[in-house]
């Protein structure tokens, strides 16, 4: 009676263990081939982006491969949000949410975007914002030009392109004027912007849209129609 109750009892623990082993095999098996839920929102999101970014990614572990993705996609910046997780079959879960860009911005020869805090985010598709074109990256510029729109919404729809040119100028162009609005340097942007929000408001219904070829906002406290 006691060897048929160790029997039984043996029987049991080796099929929990088959049980065990059986499953932590088949989570690997599950992990190492890569199959994913994605769940994702925002502007950017596109999960064939993600796809391309975790079949890309390669792991000495099948059992750690989620952090070298975890790792891998959190250096885009291009998520707010980022949750990795397992089914009880052993997919893979990812849950995303990514960042808002503001402007998008042409660096030759790469373009990229941008969000409120200045991240700079891939380009993945293009999409409806501002355009900012400079010969280098001028952190300064940028976040003043962020500021602004952050303070001044609207011009995230008006403004069609600012631009930096080889001599360190600024222009502006916009959607509902055919005047290039110059900004002078980087040290003049702040002053510059502020001035072009006045001449939109206060001149140019006075004087008209097609009025002047160019405006120049970077001289104080001045604003010259040409």
């Amino acid at each position: 009676m006691k060897w048929s109750i160790f029997k039984v009892v043996g029987s049991l623990c080796l099929a929990g263990g088959g049980w065990v082993v059986g499953d932590w095999y088949y989570m690997t098996l599950m992990r190492s081939q890569g199959v994913w839920i994605l769940r994702g929102e925002g502007p950017l999101w596109d999960s064939a982006w993600v796809v391309r970014h975790i079949q890309d990614t390669k792991s000495t572990r099948p059992s750690q491969r989620i952090w070298t993705i975890a790792q891998t996609l959190q250096q885009q910046q291009l998520f707010a949000y980022l949750h990795f997780s397992y089914t009880g079959k052993g997919h893979g879960c990812l849950s995303a949410r990514t960042r808002i860009p503001v402007a998008r911005i042409v660096l030759p020869p790469r373009q990229s975007y941008v969000d409120a805090e200045g991240n700079r985010l891939p380009f993945i598709r293009p999409l409806d914002l501002p355009l900012i074109e400079l010969p280098k990256w001028d952190s300064t510029a940028i976040r003043l030009i962020l500021t602004f729109l952050e303070k001044k919404p609207l011009y995230k729809q008006l403004i069609s392109y600012l631009s930096q040119d080889s001599d360190g100028i600024w222009q502006a162009h916009l959607e509902i004027s055919s005047e290039s609005f110059i900004l002078g340097r980087t040290i003049h942007l702040k002053d510059a912007l502020e001035q072009l929000d006045i001449y939109l408001r206060v001149i140019q219904p006075f004087i008209g849209g097609h009025s002047c070829r160019s405006v120049l906002l970077h001289i104080p406290n001045q604003i010259v129609c040409q």
